[in-house]
């Protein structure tokens, strides 16, 4: 059985390689490709796959807070800004983890550990994006640049302090619970904490450690020669499973709620029900076997159900509320027809 997974490891391996590989001999044909390396080890330590998979939350609540399209303009500054915050809490994150990165296989290979972009740089980069998301923040309302400012100062208190205690899951969670509170207040300040915001932002709160723990599992080892003080550390592999799994189920229930109080169908109901109670097994499972690789795999899986999840919510909001959309255009052409044949 070992020989066997060592056989499929070493094949994915090489066949990374090779991907990898002809990544390399692209960018080698690139102009000046030595002076981008810092900018495209910054893009990289922004991390835009999950930067991806993070904004679909808030446009889900978006659609919600409308019932149905957001405006563009607003729409467009939202993502922005959110965009700029999450990759200077990311490329900040690097920066404050250089030392612990260096230790655990899982990190070794980031741009900061490589040397491919000096700390100063990636430090100034952070500030920059943060002070910019602000900015576009205020572009959209007061209160919106107010939640996400929260938002930035509990991510950095977490990545400059509060990551080394037993608390350091505290300050991502909250964050992820403000980020819908936030798309709210930019299309209707009053609604900033109403109802459907709060059962949002609850299971934002409680997904946000489901991928939080999970990472903490492979570092044990690297994070506790630095003395960190992570769930894992305190715990251990099995219980940190099981409080990933509890924590999973909060989140599912306040999905179900969500679709109690909203206009989602069944069809919203039946993925969370069926994807939901399945990532519920295989972390039940996890718990027996909460090695590295199925920690990781329990990450990945989170990722794309909460991903999935909120596409359904974009695309049943809008499906639902097609008839006023369709009734707005007609009037729009019927009025453009009679100021035409006048």
């Amino acid at each position: 059985m070992k020989n066997r997974q060592k056989n499929i490891d070493e094949r994915l391996g090489g066949l990374v390689r090779s991907f990898t590989d002809e990544i390399v001999e692209f960018l080698k044909t690139i102009p000046f490709i030595n002076k981008l390396i810092p900018f495209l080890s910054l893009f990289a330590m922004a991390r835009p796959m999950i930067i991806v998979v993070v904004v679909l939350t808030p446009a889900a609540s978006a659609f919600l807070a409308t019932d149905g399209f957001p405006p563009f303009t607003k729409s467009a500054l939202g993502v922005l800004c959110l965009v700029l915050a999450i990759a200077s809490a990311h490329i900040f994150n690097d920066v404050c983890d250089e030392a612990v990165d260096r230790i655990n296989k899982r990190t070794q290979n980031r741009p900061l550990v490589l040397g491919l972009v000096n700390r100063k740089t990636a430090l100034i980069t952070s500030i920059v994006l943060s002070f910019l998301s602000l900015a576009v923040g205020l572009l959209i309302n007061a209160m919106c640049a107010l939640l996400l400012a929260i938002g930035i100062f509990l991510i950095f208190t977490y990545s400059a302090k509060l990551k080394k205690t037993k608390i350091g899951f505290l300050p991502p969670a909250l964050a992820a619970f403000f980020i819908p509170q936030g798309a709210f207040a930019a299309y209707n300040g009053s609604r900033a904490f109403s109802l459907v915001a709060i059962v949002i932002g609850l299971s934002g709160f409680f997904f946000e450690l489901v991928p939080y723990w999970s990472q903490t599992i492979p570092d044990i080892e690297g994070d506790r020669k630095r003395g960190l003080k992570t769930l894992a550390v305190c715990i251990g592999a099995k219980r940190t499973a099981f409080f990933i799994f509890l924590s999973f189920i909060l989140c599912l229930f306040s999905l179900f709620y969500l679709y109690k109080i909203t206009i989602l169908s069944r069809a919203f109901i039946l993925f969370t029900s069926i994807g939901g109670i399945s990532l519920l097994l295989f972390m039940l499972w996890f718990i027996f076997k909460p090695s590295p690789k199925n920690a990781l795999f329990v990450y990945s899986l989170a990722l794309l159900f909460i991903g999935i999840v909120s596409l359904i919510i974009i695309v049943e909001t809008a499906y639902l509320n097609i008839d006023k959309y369709i009734f707005s255009f007609e009037k729009t052409v019927l009025f453009l027809k009679e100021n035409l044949l006048n």
